[in-house]
This record gives C-alpha cells, sequence and structure tokens, in this order.
C-alpha cells in the first residue's frame, strides 16, 4: 500500500523496485507512489482512436491511458514535434523578470534564471496540449529550487487522485503533497493533441502505402530464366538473386511467360500521395501554429501573405505568454511562498523584446539625434554589437576638445572675427561707431531691397525702351 504521511515528496519506479536491506534483511524501503509502465507507441490505427476518445469521454467510468499512449505516439511525428515546439520557443526564448514598484527585483530574479525555471515554463504551455500538468516544487540538497512533472497518466484531474498504476481507478488524494500545483482550465479537458491525432494517423497511413508503392515501382525488376529439369541452375540463380540486393525478383523457366503490368499513370499517383501527406501538414501548422506560411513553402505564397501569417502567429505565440504570467502572477505565488521565495507586492513580466536588427537601429540613432534627442554611447555600443575601446574616456575627451575648436572656428567665421567692441583701428573701426567696415558692409548686405539687387543684377540690360521698367 502506498504510504499516508502528510506533505511529502512524490516518488516513482518501475514494477520491479528493489527495497533497500531485501538481500540483507534489512528493513524494507516504501514503495513507490507512482509505478512506471512502458506506454504502447505503434500499431495505432482510427478504429483505436475512436475507442479510446470514448473511453476517455465517458461521464463515471473514464480511462485515458490509451489515449495518452495515442499522444506520445503521435508526437514521434517530425512536422508535428516542430511545429509544437515553435509555440513552446516563443514562451521560452524572451526571459521573464518580476519587478516590485516597478523595478527588478535581483533576489527573485536570481531564482528564476536557473535553468529549472525556462523548462517548467515550456511545461506550462505543454497543458494545452495534453488538458493539464501537474508539478510539485522542492528544494534540492544545493538549495536551489527543483519540480517534479507528475506523468498525466498517473493523475485525474477530475477526482484530484494520484494513481500509483495508470489503470487504477483510485489513489491517494492531492493534498496529501506538499507544494503542488496543477495548470488546468477544464479538468476533463483532453488538450489539443486529441485533435491533432487523427491527422497524424492518416499522414502515417498514407507514407506507408507510398513507402510501399515505391519499393514495388520504383525500383527495376530482375527476372531469371532456367530450364525446368535443371534444379541445380534453379538452385544458382536463386543463390544469385539473394546476394544481389533486395529488389524485386522474378525466377521462371524459360517455358513459362512473365507479363509486368506496370501503372498506368506513375508520377500522377505519386503526386496524390504527395498532397495528401501536404494536407496533414497543413492542417496541423493551421491547428497550432494558426497559420502555414511560417512553416511550410507555397508556390501561391507571397511576402504580403507571409506577413499577414507571421502576425497571426505572433498573436497566439504573445496569448501564450500571458497564460505563462497569468499561472506566474495568480496560481505561484502560495508555491513560491512556500520556497521562501517572497513575491509579494509584485509581478512578473515578459522583457521587453526588441525585434529590430542593427542596421535598422542604427537608422533609428543616426535620426533621433539629427532630431536632437541625446542617445547614450553605452546603448550605441550595444545595440550594434561594438566592442567599447578601453581607453574610451580618453578618446571621448579627445572628440569633444575637437568639436569644441570646431564650434568655435564657426562662430568666428560667421561672425567676421569682429565682435562689438573688438575692432581695431587698423580696421578703419573707431570706438564711437563700434563697427568695422566689414561689418558695416554685411549689414547693408542685408538691408538692400531686393528691387535695388534685381536693378544690380540687370545692370548690363540696355535702357531707353528696350529696359524693363520697375
Amino acid at each position: 500500500m502506498p504510504r499516508t504521511t502528510k506533505k511529502r515528496r512524490i516518488t516513482e519506479g518501475g514494477a520491479l523496485w528493489r527495497p533497500e536491506g531485501s538481500r540483507t534483511g534489512g528493513t524494507r524501503a516504501p514503495e513507490p507512489d507512482i509505478i512506471l509502465q512502458m506506454p504502447e507507441l505503434f500499431y495505432f490505427d482510427m478504429r483505436a482512436y475512436v475507442a479510446s476518445m470514448n473511453a476517455a469521454e465517458a461521464i463515471d467510468f473514464y480511462s485515458r491511458t490509451r489515449l495518452y499512449d495515442m499522444y506520445k505516439s503521435a508526437l514521434l511525428d517530425l512536422h508535428l514535434s516542430g511545429i509544437i515546439n515553435k509555440r513552446l520557443v516563443g514562451v521560452s526564448r524572451i526571459p521573464v523578470e518580476f519587478r516590485r514598484d516597478g523595478k527588478p527585483d535581483e533576489d527573485v530574479n536570481r531564482e528564476i534564471r536557473a535553468p529549472w525555471f525556462r523548462s517548467f515554463v515550456k511545461d506550462v504551455l505543454w497543458s494545452k496540449f495534453w488538458g493539464f500538468s501537474l508539478f510539485q516544487f522542492y528544494r534540492g540538497e544545493d538549495g536551489g529550487v527543483g519540480y517534479y512533472k507528475v506523468p498525466c497518466k498517473h493523475y485525474d484531474p477530475v477526482r484530484k487522485i494520484i494513481l500509483r498504476y495508470q489503470s487504477d481507478t483510485g489513489g491517494v488524494p492531492l493534498d496529501a503533497f506538499s507544494n503542488m500545483l496543477c495548470v488546468c482550465e477544464d479538468p476533463r479537458s483532453l488538450g489539443m493533441l486529441a485533435e491533432l491525432v487523427p491527422m497524424v494517423l492518416y499522414k502515417r497511413g498514407d507514407m506507408a502505402d507510398w513507402a510501399q508503392f515505391c519499393q514495388i515501382f520504383g525500383m527495376p525488376i530482375r527476372e531469371y530464366t532456367y530450364d525446368a529439369g535443371d534444379e541445380e541452375a534453379r538452385r544458382r540463380l536463386l543463390q544469385d538473386a539473394r546476394s544481389q540486393g533486395a529488389n524485386a525478383v522474378y525466377i521462371h523457366p524459360k517455358e513459362s511467360a512473365l507479363n509486368l503490368i506496370e501503372s498506368a499513370n506513375k508520377s500522377g499517383t505519386v503526386d496524390l500521395y504527395e498532397r495528401f501527406k501536404d494536407a496533414c501538414n497543413t492542417e496541423m501548422s493551421v491547428r497550432v501554429l494558426g497559420n502555414t506560411l511560417t512553416t511550410d513553402s507555397k508556390a501561391t505564397g507571397t511576402q504580403a501573405l507571409g506577413t499577414v501569417h507571421q502576425e497571426e502567429e505572433d498573436h497566439i505565440k504573445a496569448d501564450d505568454r500571458q497564460f505563462v504570467l497569468d499561472v506566474l502572477n495568480y496560481r505561484m505565488r502560495p508555491v513560491f511562498a512556500e520556497l521562501g521565495i517572497d513575491t509579494a507586492g509584485g509581478e512578473f513580466s515578459y522583457a521587453e523584446a526588441r525585434t529590430l536588427d542593427p542596421v535598422r537601429q542604427a537608422d533609428v540613432i543616426v535620426k533621433a539625434k539629427a532630431m536632437g534627442l541625446p542617445v547614450a554611447d553605452d546603448y550605441i555600443y550595444k545595440t550594434l554589437l561594438i566592442d567599447k575601446p578601453d581607453d574610451y574616456d580618453a578618446l571621448k575627451a579627445e572628440v569633444r576638445a575637437k568639436e569644441e575648436a570646431e564650434r568655435k572656428l564657426r562662430e568666428r567665421m560667421a561672425g567676421g572675427m569682429d565682435a562689438p567692441g573688438e575692432e581695431t583701428p587698423e580696421e578703419g573701426g573707431t570706438p564711437e561707431s563700434g563697427r568695422s567696415p566689414r561689418r558695416r558692409a554685411a549689414e547693408n548686405r542685408y538691408t538692400t531691397s531686393f528691387i535695388d539687387r534685381l536693378r544690380r543684377f540687370f545692370g548690363v540690360a540696355p535702357g531707353g525702351d528696350g529696359a524693363l521698367p520697375f
């Protein structure tokens, strides 16, 4: 019988568990809470799927074991596992941080920067595919946080009990264990994988028929003939045929006839298999990612259409990230408190992601500086992926000195090197006038009327009736 001690860690093991001291006569170790069994992964068909769905959807006497085995089998499909991984990466590649009063809390962030947290975020999203995810959190021997994910076949989310054997109908209540967290929107939900399994089964059947077609019609057929009465020649031909590969062989007497009837349209048949396979992949992509063009290349795809599909996928990933934040901010607070992590008065959030590449970001920096907006040098170095020089302060001082010298030179050139009160007798200025001839000429140049300047421009034009009146 399983242990009944309150608030303990869940243990698992195989059917052939070996208690400590069993060979030396010592005290028997307690049996594991969960006895693991190997899942059934192959030889499924649509009939098995329908039967497992009916068993899982039953109200009183339900069983999800065989359906969960089909889930494990479906995840062996390369396309399905690839698109699911895109969803998982969408919630894990952007770091999560904890903020209190608008500022990052380093004590909490130090805990969630550990590898366990990134895996936990992905496992939270797995609940959408399996229907739920059950975790137990603990402190390891090194003091770090860890967690154990309970196999789905060993938990009944409707009755909230831990099952020792996957086929059990009764078990230990969830409250018997400490620091448990169940991420489940609907206890009777079978998850998204229930909708994806049929496409995997159809695709497998199609690929099996396609492989058989290639084996029969894609390889040349070798023909051997022998005299009907020569048994020794027949044995030699059989030996030669077996040693020359695995393609089809026909061995017959010379007196018999052999007629090979091939498919009338081989290329059309191959296209049919391929189109059916692509159709299954498309259905799975639409269900998981909400689109197809971000995974598959279509002949009719355009840049504009690909952008629309990418936006749809980004919306789904944003919803996944909000789902994870809801779990962290509302469901995980009691667990964090039990682990000694203070999250009161703060919240978890995803760090802002910058989608601009360095080239575009450099253009933004140039435009910001042209508008007069100050930009920190450290930000420029970080954005453009440039190493900051060791003698940065000295080089920066030289740049500032050069800019200051250029500024003073521009001021002297703009003012004609004559500021009021600085004229010298050599320039013809007098203390009374306060202006040099050069300054007065500049003032006259800007105060002369437009008409006068226009007359000087046309001064070489003929006079009399030929001149334009002004």
